[in-house]
Order: structure tokens, then C-alpha cells, then sequence
């Protein structure tokens, strides 16, 4: 197919003497090329090369006023690396002059005298490879476009609530992020609308959608939200996070806030009254970061009939006690025995085969009773215990998958997916401590899955890139967990050694009626399948979202439509039923 255009390529002969250009114009118009241009000054290559770009160079050396090494500069330096392929025409064989040609970009010889059949063959191997290499860079540039505007769409998508359009909690908690991240002091105000609910179940949830977003957009149009953002964190609740270096503004601007939103507003053809609640923190409240912000924004909300305005103080401290309570309770989780793993069973959906499972962590502590993951694993991450506690899960998990390998159990493409965290991945000879356990089981490296989650490496990407890959290498999974809930870039999809993504459960809630989650679902089902990875959809729980992920060819599910998190016991009935 390139053949075809070899007769259309333009090749320059640079030569201050006129016969040798003579000569290979020649050679190359008996050879079928027409689009030929001979120069034998070359102070005139530069304004030619401006004029119209060359597909490829043959350039004598030895010449008057500029040497074919000052033209070889004068081209590297212009065009860099879209500069064309040259060939130096020389009479010298010495050692020196083709160590320097090469040196600065030449790609061959041709030796004076012209023997025409090489210099035909030469020229045609030479341009069949540079027009080859063209045609992969425009490939390739058409491709990254295609990625990045992807990309784009599901980054918007991402950071939009699908029902108000709205910024959503992803994009409140980047705002917040960044003010932060500015140095600037912030206030958040969480707003409760009391009605909303209730005039979902009267009226329609799409009625109470737009009456959210009616309010959403006139606190945004209104001088309160000046410099703030606005944003979706539910379907009853808005939150505005703004700059704020002078405290005691903020009960002046819940105040108003109240007065704006409270009342009656028009929802086509109904008048619907709303009232207000109103939590409010600020930065100087001892935050540890934003989630940590708006938790005590959404703490200092007052409880129904007590109030309108609530603002986090010290008499709000008691709820923090616990947390400082559990984390001194999780020091002893690991050589106390308090953890314990139990197995939620991965679904082939389209024959609804059992072919794997997540290992999903417990904690019941002696003094605080059963602790949900959501509370422990996070203060495990800040306090660091997550590095013993993460040695531990792969300890028990590889132990485990180990044993129903060696009974006959699982079948061959079973594997068992272990949740990382970032903190655990990226810790100094983490990748060896699991080769080392997988050889210590003599376990075949395909049993087991790495999960971890977007936003836990996007910060190191090139040394989570290094353990990936090794990995990877070695025949172990690794699957990106939750994804959507973070940066939700595509793009590291071609950089990273990823085998598996896994759809976040907050897109199965609506999936089965909201066009925006299916197009985003579809979306990330089909480049990820460009990119050789599977997609996993957590969260299954009806076999109407079932029928519409098959639609959308998602590989694999998890959900209680197929099985809770089951003790060990029980998972092993589960595996003896699907054998």
C-alpha cells in the first residue's frame, strides 16, 4: 500500500557539481520518481526546506561555502526530530567522515562513483521505511487525540452529578483540594434541604432533582456563593465551599443562605417550599484534609427541630474520641488475632461462573466490637498500621488460596484478588515480599490479583509503574479498584500494566435507568478492552443492572444479586456447589 505512494514523494539532491545532480535526477526519474528538485549551492537548502519539506536528503560533503556537516546541523537543528532521513553522497570512505555524518543524523551512504542499481534499491528500502514510520506517527497522534478527548468527556462526566448538573462530590472535594493546596483559608457550608425527599416521594424524584438543582444554581447565581463552589453531595444535600480568612463571617453567611434558599420555588408548573439545615466548619477547625472538612461541616449539621445552623466546635469532639479510641484499638488487631478474611465471589457474566474472588478484610476488636472497613482501614492509612495489617492479608490470603489449589477445589482460572493500599504498595521490597510467599506456597502466580485503587498511586505514578510491571512480569494480576471515584484518566491505561479494571458500585445505583452512567460505563468497557483489560462491575444487586451490564459487555460482576462477603466456610460450600 506505501508503494503506492513512493512515486509521489519529493527527494532534494543537494551536490555542488552540477553533473552528479545531473546524474541522479536521472537514476531517480528512470527509477518512476517525478517530484525531484537538484540544488548545487547549499546556502539555498534552508529557504527549500522552508518552502516545502523534503521526504528525503541525498547531500554531498565536500562542498564550497557550506559543508554537507554544516547542512546536517543546520537540518537536525531546524526540524529536529520531524527532520527527513538523509543520505550523504562522498567519494571518501575514510572512518572519520562517516562517524560524523552518522553522528549528526545520517542514515546511509552513497558511494561516488553511482552505481544505479544500489542507489535505486537504497533510495526505495529508505523511503518504504520513512513513509512506514510516518504513517505510525500520524496513527499514533490520531489515536492520543482520540484518547485524550475520551478521556476529557468521562473526566467532565466524572466530576458532574448526572441528575442536577451540578459539580459533584468528586469535584467539591477537589475544590476544596485546592484552596487548600493554595494556602487559603476555607469555609464549608453543608446545606441540608429538609423537603426534598419528602416531594420525591409525592412528586417524582425527577421533580426533586430539579428543585435541587434550582436551588444548586441560585446559590451559585447569588453574591453568597461569590468566589465559592457549589456543588451536588446527595440528593437532598448541597454543599458551598468557599475561601473564607475571617470566621466570624460564617454565621452571617449561613444566615443568608437560609434566607435565599428557604421559601417557595418554582418547578415547572408546581411551587414547592423547602427548608433549610446548615453545618458549617472552616479550616482553622483542625482539619486533616478535605474529606476531613467536609465530615465536620456534615457533623455540625443540627438534627431535625434543633436548629437551622450548626457550626463545628469542641462539643463535637466526643465523636472524634472514638476514632482516636480505635486507632490505639488497632495496634492490637494484628498480633492480638482480631482480623480475620471473608470471600465475596467474582461472577463471569455471561454464564454467571463462579471463576474468583475478593478477599475483604474484618476487624472485631476486644474493646470496640465489630468495626466497619470504611472507619478502620482509612485511620490504619494515616497511622501507618496498614503496612502490618496489609502483611497480614496477604499472609492469610496466599495461605488460603493455597489450600483449595492444593485440594482440588478451584478451577484452573480462579484467582483470588488481595486489596493493596498505596502506602503498602509503593513500601521498599514489597513486590519481592510477594514473589517470596507465592514461591515459599509454590503457587502459580496466575492465583492471585493485586487490587488497588486509582487515586492511591496517581500521585507516584512512574515508581507504581516500576511494581506494577514487575507484577505483572511475574504473572500476577493487578486490577484497579473503584474506578471512577478518582482521576479517572484513561490515559495511564497505556502506560500502566493493567489487567483489570473494576467500575465503582456508585454507578450500579442508577445504572439501569441513567443514560449518563451507561454512556460512561460503555465508555470505559470499550477502551479498556482496547487496552486489553477486563472490567469488573462491583456492587450487582439486581439482574436488571445484570441485563444492562451484559449489554454493555462488562466482563465480570460482584454483588449481593450473586453473594455477600462469605465466611470461609461458607465460600468453600459455594466452591464445592459450582464444581
Amino acid at each position: 500500500m506505501l508503494e503506492a505512494h513512493l512515486a509521489d514523494v519529493r527527494i532534494l539532491v543537494v551536490d555542488d557539481t552540477p553533473a552528479n545532480v545531473e546524474l541522479l535526477l536521472g537514476i531517480l526519474e528512470d527509477a518512476g520518481y517525478h517530484n525531484l528538485l537538484g540544488i548545487t549551492d547549499p546556502r539555498d537548502v534552508n529557504a527549500e526546506i522552508q518552502r516545502c519539506l523534503p521526504d528525503l536528503i541525498l547531500l554531498d560533503i565536500r562542498m564550497p561555502h557550506l559543508s554537507g556537516f554544516d547542512v546536517l546541523r543546520q537540518v537536525r537543528w531546524q526540524l529536529g526530530v520531524m527532520a527527513p532521513p538523509v543520505v550523504v553522497l562522498t567519494a571518501q570512505t575514510d572512518r572519520e567522515t562517516r562517524s560524523e555524518s552518522l553522528e549528526l543524523g545520517a542514515i546511509d551512504f552513497l558511494n561516488k562513483p553511482f552505481d544505479q542499481c544500489e542507489v535505486r534499491k537504497r533510495i526505495r528500502n529508505i523511503l518504504l521505511a520513512h513513509l512506514h514510520s510516518q504513517d505510525m506517527r500520524e496513527k499514533s497522534e490520531l489515536l492520543q487525540t482520540l484518547v485524550d478527548h475520551q478521556t476529557a468527556e468521562l473526566r467532565s462526566l466524572a466530576l458532574t452529578h448526572s441528575a442536577t448538573g451540578l459539580p459533584n462530590r468528586r469535584a467539591v472535594l477537589a475544590a476544596v483540594d485546592e484552596l487548600l493546596g493554595g494556602g487559603e483559608a476555607v469555609a464549608v457550608f453543608f446545606i441540608v434541604a429538609d423537603d426534598v425527599e419528602e416531594i420525591a416521594r409525592v412528586q417524582g424524584y425527577p421533580t426533586a432533582e430539579r428543585l435541587l438543582k434550582a436551588l444548586g444554581e441560585l446559590a451559585a447565581a447569588s453574591p453568597v456563593a461569590q468566589g465559592g463552589t457549589i456543588g451536588c453531595w446527595g440528593n437532598s444535600e448541597l454543599v458551598l465551599v468557599q475561601p473564607c480568612a475571617d470566621v466570624s463571617l460564617l454565621d452571617r453567611t449561613a444566615a443568608r443562605l437560609l434566607r435565599l434558599l428557604e421559601g417557595d420555588h418554582p418547578v415547572d408548573d408546581l411551587l414547592l417550599a423547602t427548608s433549610i439545615r446548615v453545618g458549617v466548619a472552616h479550616s482553622s477547625d483542625q482539619i486533616s484534609g478535605s474529606e476531613d472538612l467536609l465530615r465536620k461541616a456534615a457533623a455540625a449539621i443540627p438534627a431535625p427541630g434543633g436548629g437551622q445552623v450548626g457550626r463545628f466546635s469542641p462539643a463535637l469532639e466526643e465523636a472524634l474520641a472514638r476514632r482516636g479510641r480505635l486507632r490505639r484499638a488497632l495496634k492490637h488487631a494484628v498480633p492480638d488475632g482480631e482480623l480475620k478474611l471473608v470471600f465475596q465471589p467474582k461472577i463471569d457474566l455471561a454464564s454467571r461462573r463462579l471463576i474468583g474472588a475478593e478477599a475483604l478484610l474484618r476487624w472485631h476488636s476486644a474493646d470496640m466490637g465489630l468495626v466497619s472497613p470504611d472507619v478502620f482501614i482509612p485511620l490504619a492509612e494515616e497511622s501507618g498500621d496498614i503496612l502490618a495489617i496489609g502483611s497480614w492479608v496477604l499472609d492469610a490470603g496466599i495461605r488460603q488460596v493455597q489450600a483449595w489449589h492444593e485440594g482440588g477445589q478451584i478451577d484452573g482460572d480462579f484467582a483470588l484478588a488481595l486489596n493493596v493500599s498505596s502506602r503498602q504498595l509503593l513500601h521498599e521490597g514489597f513486590v519481592e515480599g510477594v514473589l517470596r510467599r507465592l514461591a515459599t506456597a509454590a503457587l502459580p502466580p496466575g492465583r492471585l490479583k493485586i487490587e488497588v485503587t486509582e487515586s492511591g498511586f496517581i500521585h507516584d505514578i512512574a515508581e507504581a509503574r516500576v511494581r506494577l510491571a514487575a507484577l505483572r512480569e511475574a504473572g500476577i494480576g493487578v486490577s484497579i479498584d473503584d474506578f471512577g471515584t478518582g482521576y479517572s484518566s484513561l490515559s495511564y491505561l497505556k502506560s500502566l500494566p493493567v489487567s483489570e479494571l473494576k467500575i465503582d458500585r456508585s454507578f450500579m445505583r442508577e445504572i439501569e435507568h441513567s443514560a449518563d452512567d451507561q454512556k460512561l460505563v460503555e465508555t470505559i468497557v470499550i477502551i479498556a478492552h482496547v487496552f486489553g483489560c477486563s472490567v469488573v462491575a462491583e456492587g450487582i444487586e439486581t439482574d436488571a443492572q445484570l441485563d444492562v451490564l451484559r449489554r454493555l459487555g462488562c466482563d465480570q460482576g460482584q454483588g449481593y444479586l450473586f453473594s455477600r462477603p462469605l465466611e470461609r466456610a461458607d465460600f468453600e460450600a459455594r466452591l464445592c456447589g459450582a464444581g
